[in-house]
């Protein structure tokens, strides 16, 4: 029987059901918040699952309305990821192990599992989380910034006379020049581009320099690629790397 995977992030739900917890190569839909309830019916109605674990870093009242529909549909307890201190190879060095994210705690269990050196986390959505793990499993903690959409946002909403451009994806810049804008919006949409990736680049730097050459670099999340595209430095991307993790936590829980 198959084990249904969900990663709840701050902007969208990714989902898969997963056959075989041996096989990393996981294919996953999107679904949205709007008409939830709604979606993931249509989506699951025809399944039929052992187990259900979901990663939650919205509200808890996106848990509820997808634990209580799994119940509904099959008489099954969705079980929540819940960080720990010393789990799944993994040593976090927060005091409150709780208060890390599900999301980033998930990415680092996959990054240590997939590389056995000390590995710097990128996690581009709605934040930007960026962690490192040695080769040993010691999390040794992490940094967190706006992300990019979250960095246009509040311009438009903190500023008088700047727009909103957050959902804005359309580029009309035609100026001469490679990267200044001639109008306001694609002036908010490179800076803030450049504002997230030069702070990454930058991150990635002191990181090489602390700890070596013989380390990697993971990136995950939704604005992962438009950074890979600025990067001088060699980044894996993972867009999976959150289901990853649930995936390997799953194999261990439901003894898969």
């Amino acid at each position: 029987m198959s084990i249904i995977l969900i990663d709840a992030g701050n902007s969208c739900l990714k989902i898969t059901i997963a056959d075989d917890l041996d096989n990393n190569q996981l294919s996953y839909n999107i679904l949205m918040y709007d008409n939830l309830s709604e979606e993931l019916y249509d989506y699951l109605h025809d399944c039929n699952p052992s187990d259900v674990l979901i990663s939650n870093v919205n509200n808890m009242t996106i848990f509820y309305t997808i634990s209580d529909l799994i119940y509904n549909l099959w008489r099954i307890h969705a079980q929540l990821v819940v960080v720990e201190q010393n789990k799944f190879g993994i040593y976090t060095c927060y005091n409150n192990p709780r208060t890390l994210g599900c999301d980033r705690w998930l990415a680092l269990i996959a990054a240590h599992h997939d590389f056995t050196k000390t590995v710097c986390v990128i996690d581009c959505g709605t934040a930007v989380t960026i962690d490192v793990i040695t080769d040993n499993g010691m999390h040794l903690g992490g940094l967190i910034s706006p992300g990019i959409s979250t960095a246009r946002h509040s311009l438009g909403q903190k500023t008088n006379n700047l727009p909103m451009v957050e959902n804005y994806r359309e580029n009309n810049n035609n100026n001469s020049s490679s990267f200044l804008a001639n109008n306001t919006q694609d002036a908010i949409l490179g800076g803030t581009l450049y504002q997230i990736s030069a702070y990454i680049e930058r991150i990635v730097s002191e990181f090489k320099q602390e700890f070596g050459d013989n380390t990697e670099c993971i990136i995950t999340g939704g604005d992962a690629q438009l950074i890979l595209d600025l990067s001088a430095h060699q980044i894996h991307h993972r867009e999976t790397l959150v289901l990853d993790g649930l995936r390997i936590v799953a194999k261990e829980m439901f003894n898969r």
